[in-house]
């Protein structure tokens, strides 16, 4: 495990990141699309997940960029990684990065609330687009992601229902969802209750067949929303 600090001229802050993957080439390919971009500071780096858990104990971060598999003696879950990390950082940020391509795990990753999932095969061109979304608390799936998750049904109209089930007043939430307003932005926009907006918002992922915010998002996306 070891830990990085870098400069940064800007008069504002860097996003400080940490890293983690088992494979110490890919983890110097990730340094390296990180560094490119301003504004990112690599803060940590971890191989397995207990150095992972011991590195953000330690110190604070503004996003974790992980793979979804660091096998370490028996075990090699990275959903049970994954549910360490976000019950023990439940505002942490999370984009997964993986070579795997299985629709059902995508969506287990997703229903962890994990809000950036990205194939490596795409990661120079979409880690700080992904890294940017996710600081603002908005979900960013890949579109190789995406494109398995409608094959399987995941995403689609078939599978999600129409929006002309919604209420006006649900739709217009969504519409502000996909604006990128937060639930207390929209409530102030709206004057109506943070309780209400977030009803209104959980009622409409309910009658388009969603179970979280990051199919919400891909929901919006698909129907060109966003």
């Amino acid at each position: 495990m070891t830990e990085r600090k870098q400069r940064n001229p800007s008069p504002h802050p860097p996003l400080r990141i940490v890293l983690a993957d088992d494979h110490p080439i890919f983890l110097i390919g990730l340094r390296a699309v990180l560094e490119r971009a301003p504004g990112l500071s690599v803060v940590g780096e971890a191989s397995t997940p207990q150095e992972l858990l011991e590195l953000l104990q330690k110190g604070a971060c503004d996003v974790l960029v992980t793979d979804f598999m660091m096998p370490v003696e028996q075990q090699n879950d990275g959903l049970r990684m994954l549910e360490s990390v976000t019950r023990q950082h439940p505002h942490l940020p999370i984009v997964v990065v993986t070579m795997l391509n299985n629709a059902g795990l995508f969506r287990s990753i997703l229903d962890l609330g994990v809000m950036g999932l990205l194939s490596k095969a795409s990661l120079a061109a979409e880690l700080p687009a992904a890294i940017a979304q996710v600081q603002r608390r908005r979900s960013y799936v890949a579109n190789s992601v995406r494109q398995i998750l409608a094959l399987a049904g995941e995403v689609g109209e078939h599978r999600l229902g129409d929006q002309e089930q919604l209420s006006p007043r649900e739709l217009e939430v969504t519409r502000l969802l996909a604006a990128g307003r937060t639930v207390g932005e929209i409530a102030t926009l709206l004057c109506r209750s943070k309780q209400t907006v977030s009803a209104q918002k959980v009622s409409a992922m309910r009658k388009l067949g969603l179970s979280n915010d990051a199919a919400l998002f891909l929901y919006l996306q698909e129907h060109g929303l966003a």
